[in-house]
């Protein structure tokens, strides 16, 4: 009877510790945003002064802040993120700029994230 009460134990034992982790709540991120550029995802992140963007082709930009008449404005140069300012579809929301063409990013929300252990 003792062995028999043992291997159940053991057993239910070895089923808890091999239990799917529970899942953790998501929560928006505070500084990480996805909007469409032109029906595809970006990935945007904000620090003090600058923004790092992922790019729909994988690409990894950096972009440092400077300023900017009205709202804010960040490029490398080649690629600039604009905010405010603006006129029409501009002044409600972000501009991507490459190559002289501007894109307005659309459905912009923050990202989900797994909120830290407790």
């Amino acid at each position: 009877m003792i062995l028999v009460r043992a291997t159940a134990l053991a057993a239910l034992l070895l089923a808890t510790a091999c239990a799917a982790p529970e899942k953790r709540e998501d929560a928006p991120s505070q500084d990480t945003i996805a909007c469409a550029l032109d029906g595809q995802r970006i990935v945007i992140r904000f620090l003090p002064d600058e923004v790092r963007l992922l790019t729909p082709d994988g690409e990894r930009v950096v972009l440092q802040k400077v300023p900017a008449a009205a709202g804010v404005r960040y490029t490398n140069g080649l690629v600039e993120l604009r905010s405010g300012g603006g006129t029409g579809a501009a002044a409600q929301g972000l501009l991507f700029v490459r190559d002289g063409t501007g894109y307005a990013l659309t459905g912009c929300a923050p990202v989900m994230v797994p909120q830290p252990a407790r």
